[in-house]
């Protein structure tokens, strides 16, 4: 459904220059693609918010995914790579704007044994043996338990704003 200026909402693009689609993946481009008016629309995953003034305002994404250093980065791949660590109990990865790279990747975590956690030497090995560089953890911050939301998720926004705020 189209939403009015000033309200939050997906934006949808159409044009000569949108790509056809993926290439035999009908489930990716059902959710991807939508027809409307005659025409084809693709679903970028932006959240935006249309401003008289300044036109769209970016402010974020639907998924998890981010983009940096030309890289398109899925959050929940980094956490899985991070998941696979023996040492790590809870694993949460938020992105933050960074000036020299677009966004900077947080990972927060929390460890088996408290007394032995891992050593920010030993998680950027694992990293490095792991995932590709440019999906490699900027920050390690480890807390005793990550926060939650009522229905137990994890709060995304409640860490994403406490490193905002410096906590």
């Amino acid at each position: 459904n189209e939403v009015t200026p000033g309200e939050e909402g997906l934006l949808y693009i159409s044009g000569p220059s949108v790509f056809l689609g993926y290439w035999n993946r009908p489930k990716e481009n059902a959710a991807a693609f939508i027809k409307r008016d005659g025409r084809r629309w693709y679903n970028t995953g932006d959240v935006v918010r249309e401003d008289h003034s300044e036109g769209f305002v970016y402010l974020g994404r639907r998924d998890r995914m981010v983009k940096r250093r030309g890289f398109r980065i899925e959050l929940d791949d980094v956490q899985s790579g991070l998941y696979r660590h023996k040492g790590l109990r809870e694993v949460a990865v938020i992105a933050v704007p960074d000036p020299d790279s677009s966004v900077k990747i947080i990972a927060y975590l929390s460890a088996h044994d408290p007394d032995k956690k891992p050593s920010i030497i030993e998680l950027k090995t694992f990293c490095y043996q792991e995932l590709p560089n440019y999906m490699s953890p900027d920050v390690f911050i480890f807390l005793d338990a990550l926060p939650r939301t009522s229905t137990d998720k994890v709060n995304f926004p409640a860490l994403k704003a406490a490193f905002l705020e410096g906590k």
